[in-house]
């Protein structure tokens, strides 16, 4: 239409003919520049939805965790509040933001994932602060959640079980590989569950942890096992007796043994 009108006005001697080329290539370069600042705009607004819904994410981590207690003592059979909250506060952003197009809405589902996940490791795997405070320190981007102080076997239990319910969530979107978010948390929780662990902690055996376990990072063990409340007999019966099945229980002298076997390959 541009065309059509430029050469009209030249026709009718507006535009001179000289000046023809120079005109359309002046219309072509404002056009790029307008394109390129729309797709700046565009992006912008993208990282400003995902950055907002991240937020929130934080927003809903630090009020169902507040006073959370990690140290069970017993093992439930549904997820906790907490992951229920946070799957019902994805399943309403990606309803109300599923006229995106598919690249953005496939972004939006990866970003959030993504982020439950990586806060959900730096909570249970996170050094806690030294002082002991509740309050992350200044200039860091965690929104005031801090890494958790104390964690036992049902604790991790339960997390386990949480963590299958995020996977089965990321599966029902229908976005390929979206549970893959969650592999690093899932191989922290199912290693410290693993009756093998003291045998894979052994450094001629690193392989088989790596192939077992390929997400799974020994400094982040060491911090958990760091955190990790010790049980008695009592503890270890009640837990090979429970309906999820046995699952590793360690008393504080096999906590310090396997801190040991994994400090010496960090």
């Amino acid at each position: 239409l541009f065309g059509v009108l430029i050469r009209g006005l030249c026709h009718v001697g507006m535009v001179p003919e000289e000046q023809l080329n120079e005109t359309f290539e002046y219309a072509d370069s404002t056009l790029a520049s307008a394109d390129k600042a729309c797709d700046q705009q565009v992006a912008g607004m993208f990282n400003s939805v995902y950055e907002l819904c991240r937020n929130k994410i934080d927003t809903l981590l630090h009020f169902s965790l507040d006073n959370f207690q990690w140290v069970a003592r017993s093992a439930r059979d549904t997820p906790n509040t907490y992951c229920e909250s946070l799957i019902e506060y994805l399943r309403t952003i990606f309803k109300c933001l599923r006229s995106l197009d598919e690249g953005s809405k496939t972004g939006l589902h990866f970003s959030c994932c993504g982020h439950i996940s990586e806060r959900m490791v730096m909570l249970i795997a996170g050094k806690p602060r030294e002082d002991g405070g509740d309050a992350s320190p200044i200039g860091d981007d965690t929104n005031g959640l801090v890494p958790i102080s104390k964690i036992d076997a049902f604790g991790l239990k339960n997390l386990s079980i949480d963590v299958a319910e995020f996977e089965s969530f990321a599966d029902g979107t229908g976005i390929p590989q979206l549970r893959e978010c969650f592999n690093e948390l899932r191989c922290i929780t199912d290693a410290l569950l693993d009756h093998d662990l003291p045998t894979l902690l052994l450094q001629e055996n690193e392989n088989s942890r790596r192939r077992k376990y390929p997400f799974l990072n020994l400094e982040k063990v060491c911090n958990v096992l760091e955190k990790y409340q010790g049980t008695g007999l009592g503890g270890k019966l009640m837990g090979s007796s429970t309906r999820e099945g046995s699952f590793l229980m360690l008393d504080r002298k096999e906590v310090g043994n396997l801190i040991k076997l994994a400090r010496n390959q960090i």
